[in-house]
């Protein structure tokens, strides 16, 4: 069975492992990015850490690398921009690391790579259009449609994060109003708890960080959720709204048969996966809504790794 070496580079964390082509993970590592040292040089080092760690011990050729690494990335394999990482602009991946290991090397970008993952190995198989997101600290997305990966003219297409659903909305940090990020971001979700509180409304929130308000994130409002918290679920399901609103849109432009969500702040949230639904079915064409289904990544912990092998294995 053919193996390949999966790269998942994240602002704090390079994750690598070995894979094989019914999407297992063999062997992982996980290493710092050590973005922080402003160095390409750096960064590149840490990578090869991992690289070493999967091809060790291995008696067969792999099939290749795969690299998902943050930023647009051009069909030959070199990285346009990556505001999280400093230095990492015009640099070919490809050919740094193909050179050095005599391997095919494959990059591409985090997101769009985790949605042919999912595509492949996850929540998507089975399926011929999709559409997936990442929710965390910003809102990525990538499209599979009619079996092929949807990357655009500039190689960045379903910048999803930036897509308004307000026009007179909030300020969003890439400049622009009412941005879906600016609604349902992280820091934007933490804020919306912070607020309240502030305002005295009571919640089990404030008692899980005992009073420390800067130590609320998602987990703990959806642990709070979860106890059945009425601040909580209320956050979530507008959170859900929002993300209804958007995705309405997207059903009536592309028809996908799954939207998959992604990303640490989408687990175990019933209450946004339920209201996100009931409002692409309010919103969205009746013909095209009536059937689409919105459910959590299948990949887990393990989808950077998964997903960046799996661009070796089939065409995308």
């Amino acid at each position: 069975m053919k193996k390949a070496v999966g790269i998942d580079i994240g602002g704090t964390y390079i994750k690598a492992g070995l894979t094989d082509e019914n999407g297992n993970v063999l062997k992982k590592c996980q290493f710092p990015t050590m973005a922080e040292k402003g160095s390409r040089e750096v960064v590149l080092k840490q990578i090869e850490k991992g690289i070493e760690f999967a091809l060790e011990g291995l008696k067969e050729k792999p099939a290749g690398i795969g690299i998902g690494t943050p930023g647009v990335v051009d069909n030959e394999g070199t990285v346009f921009e990556a505001p999280n990482i400093p230095g990492w602009h015009n640099l070919s991946l490809k050919k740094v690391f193909s050179e050095k290991y005599n391997l095919p090397v494959v990059v591409e970008n985090d997101v769009n790579s985790i949605t042919w993952g999912e595509f492949l190995y996850g929540a998507g198989k089975g399926y011929n259009t999709i559409i997936c997101i990442t929710l965390g600290t910003g809102v990525g997305g990538g499209i599979v449609k009619d079996g092929k990966l949807l990357r655009g003219s500039k190689y960045s297409a379903l910048e999803i994060g930036h897509i308004p659903i307000d026009y007179k909305g909030p300020q969003c940090k890439c400049g622009n109003y009412g941005c879906i990020e600016r609604f349902v971001g992280r820091d934007y979700i933490v804020e919306r708890a912070v607020k309240a509180i502030n305002e005295g409304k009571k919640t089990l929130i404030y008692q899980l960080v005992e009073g420390k308000l800067e130590e609320i994130t998602p987990k703990v409002i959806s642990q709070a959720y979860k106890k059945g918290d009425k601040l909580a679920t209320d956050i979530w399901i507008d959170v859900g709204i929002c993300l209804g609103a958007l995705f309405s849109g997207l059903v009536n432009l592309l028809n996908p048969e799954l939207i998959v969500i992604g990303g640490g702040i989408s687990q175990n949230v019933e209450i946004m996966f339920e209201t996100i639904e009931k409002t692409i079915k309010e919103r969205a064409m009746k013909i095209l809504a009536e059937n689409i289904k919105v459910v959590p990544s299948g990949l887990g912990v393990d989808a950077g790794i998964v997903s960046a092998g799996a661009l070796l294995f089939q065409k995308y």
